[in-house]
């Protein structure tokens, strides 16, 4: 995706009850990650609050990881806009952004679901069970708010270690996507049943490929 520039209206943002993003951040903020030393450990004090309009300029360093996508501002700004209940972001007590989630809703009848567009935690907070926390936190935004069936991801074949973290939270391989990626690597759609989907149709494994032309929802 290439850059585009975004005129935004401030009484967006002020409906929203966010900052924007070409406002003065607030000065109190500390934006220094040497204040974070010596509280790496202690994710009893993370915060888990929405992503606001400034934290765009505050979250690069969680998307360092190559398996992370980034995306242009304006992707960003229409989940904001569009799903700001489904974009959270976890912050450590000196301010500084731990990692986030981004998703939305959609559907129609039983395809009625929560997605995952994004979820990462910065290398040095890992092995500490946030991105657990944030995914509990959308697929109950998902279950209880918005009565969702499921909730879905997709995530390339080749990621091992976070197909099997999405195990241990009880998603399963609900189809194989071929050349998802970039039209070079597969992606592993995996689901997860909420409440709603009493008989737990939504997560029966398909017994074919598919391509993305064929996805209803990407």
């Amino acid at each position: 995706m290439t850059n585009t520039s975004l005129k935004l209206a401030p009484s967006l943002f002020q409906g929203l009850g966010v900052i924007h993003p070409f406002s003065i951040l607030n000065p109190t903020r500390s934006h220094s990650s040497n204040v974070c030393i010596g509280e790496r450990r202690r994710t009893e004090m993370t915060t888990n609050r929405r992503f606001c309009c400034d934290d765009l300029l505050r979250f690069s360093s969680v998307n360092l990881d190559h398996l992370t996508e980034t995306f242009n501002m304006s992707f960003y700004m229409t989940y904001l806009a569009r799903w700001p209940d489904y974009f959270h972001v976890a912050e450590a007590p000196c301010n500084r952004v731990m990692g986030y989630i981004m998703g939305k809703v959609e559907g129609q009848g039983e395809s009625w679901h929560g997605h995952v567009t994004a979820v990462t935690v910065t290398p040095e907070f890992r092995r500490q069970q946030l991105a657990k926390k944030l995914m509990n936190l959308l697929e109950d935004i998902s279950d209880k708010i918005y009565k969702a069936y499921f909730v879905d991801l997709f995530v390339r074949a080749s990621n091992t270690p976070a197909i099997k973290m999405y195990e241990k939270l009880d998603y399963v391989i609900y189809r194989r996507v071929l050349r998802y990626y970039s039209g070079e690597e597969d992606g592993l759609d995996m689901r997860k049943a909420l409440s709603r989907d009493v008989e737990r149709k939504s997560i029966i494994p398909l017994k074919r490929p598919v391509t993305p032309d064929e996805l209803e929802y990407d």
